[in-house]
């Protein structure tokens, strides 16, 4: 180990005594949350959410009555700020309320056999200098989760907003030396603004952050869009595509801007394999590659998120072998 590693080393102990610190260094999602070791344990996990319609993910085993802190700090500059960033929390798993609370955002979704509670934070965090690491947070309230039975929960973090911000999401209570020796490299970087823009995170990358696919506006089928493809080849061996739409608006203008239900692009795909987007009714699709078969279009909103119904991101499909030859 080299001499400068074993000075860092030696001062990790003051910071990381009080909460084993972690970084979102790629982002969280329902398919890849953050596992929490033992929720026992006192950890902050230092995350971003970027791009505003992010929601992050944070996963832990409980058993039944048992007590878990939870609570969030977030990183702050002056004692004197405007605004402090307020993002929401809530627990989801078996045995909770089947209501879901309204709070919970369009892209959360909740598994049937589950139900939801919000994470209580109160609405005036205090101020607080940590001595340690010689940094000050807003601290919000402490909220108990008792477990209803043994089984795995999963904390949703989002701005209800919108808004990008840095956290630290603040989970168990018992001190034990630890945490990330990346995270503590990098902690000091989640007391400067996000930009917008900026990928915040080193390991995903910003076409992935604006095309999550997994990522979903589910629709009711009186709200939800129509869509229907058709398919003109042409002389030249090209093709014209045409796309009729109810309950749904193209809006190019708006490109990577929040979500409005009913507008936004499709994504045009060659035997499932993303070609193009579509801003508008009709589309011109000069050539295809070898051995093509199956064209489909889906719908997606403003940020990329697919519009769906019943789970599935609603879509048309064609045949090329159905068209006939000229």
């Amino acid at each position: 180990m080299s001499a400068c590693l074993c000075l860092l080393v030696l001062c990790l102990p003051a910071i990381v005594s009080a909460h084993q610190p972690y970084c979102e260094f790629a982002d969280l999602t329902a398919q890849a949350p953050w596992q929490v070791p033992d929720p026992a344990i006192s950890y902050a996990y230092f995350g971003n959410v970027y791009p505003g319609w992010d929601i992050d993910y944070f996963a832990f085993d409980a058993h039944a009555g048992q007590s878990i802190l939870l609570s969030l700090s977030i990183p702050a500059n002056d004692e004197n700020e405007d605004a402090i960033y307020a993002p929401l929390m809530a627990v989801i798993g078996p045995g909770l309320p089947g209501e879901l609370p309204p709070e919970l955002p369009d892209g959360l979704q909740v598994p049937a056999d589950a139900g939801a509670k919000m994470v209580a934070l109160g609405d005036a965090p205090a101020y607080f200098y940590e001595p340690y690491g010689r940094v000050h947070f807003w601290n919000y309230e402490d909220d108990f989760f008792r477990a209803p039975q043994d089984d795995r929960y999963t904390v949703a973090l989002w701005h209800p907003d919108r808004q990008v911000g840095r956290y630290a999401f603040v989970i168990g209570q018992r001190e034990v030396w630890g945490g990330d020796l990346e995270c503590f490299m990098a902690y000091n970087i989640y007391w400067t603004p996000i930009i917008e823009g900026a990928n915040p995170y080193r390991d995903t990358p910003m076409d992935e952050l604006l095309h999550e696919p997994s990522r979903v506006i589910n629709m009711d089928a009186r709200d939800a869009p129509s869509l229907e493809l058709q398919v003109y080849r042409l002389a030249d061996g090209s093709y014209n595509l045409q796309l009729k739409t109810s309950n749904f608006s193209f809006s190019p203008q708006n490109i990577d801007k929040a979500p409005v239900i009913g507008e936004g692009h499709a994504h045009l795909y060659v035997d499932g394999v993303k070609l193009a987007r579509i801003y508008g009714q009709w589309h011109h699709l000069p050539t295809l590659p070898p051995g093509a078969e199956l064209l489909t279009v889906s719908l997606y909103a403003n940020n990329h998120q697919g519009f769906a119904f019943n789970g599935e991101v609603i879509s048309a499909s064609v045949r090329l072998a159905d068209l006939g030859s000229k």
